[in-house]
Order: C-alpha cells, then sequence, then structure tokens
C-alpha cells in the first residue's frame, strides 16, 4: 500500500510539472510569435504552482510512517 502512495505523489507531481512546462512553452511561443512580453500571470502560477508541488512532495515526505 506505501508503494501505491509514493506512486500516486509521484504522478501527480510529475503531471503538475508536465502541464507547468507545457503552459510555460505555449505561453513563451505565443509571445514571441506576436512580439509581445510574456504575460506576468503566467509567471506568477508557475511561481505559486512549483510552491505546491513543493508542499505536496513534503507534505507525503513528512506524513511517511517509519516502520
Amino acid at each position: 500500500m506505501d508503494k501505491m502512495k509514493g506512486l500516486i505523489v509521484f504522478t501527480m507531481g510529475a503531471s503538475l510539472m508536465g502541464l507547468l512546462i507545457l503552459i510555460t512553452i505555449a505561453d513563451f511561443f505565443v509571445a514571441f510569435k506576436e512580439h509581445r512580453p510574456v504575460d506576468e500571470s503566467v509567471i506568477s502560477l508557475l511561481a505559486m504552482s512549483i510552491s505546491g508541488v513543493v508542499g505536496i512532495v513534503s507534505g507525503y515526505l513528512a506524513g511517511k510512517t517509519k516502520e
């Protein structure tokens, strides 16, 4: 069961990071094509989401029982 929890946390973290990478690349590509600066809301989304991923992983590691 402990392996399943680890797999779920890994999947959540990896999926969120993949989605953030996709959003970032897409926004940079659109900004490059339209000759405009990168949207500040995307940068703040990245900052908050990275904190969220760290929180998910650290919460899992802190709640893990030692047997």
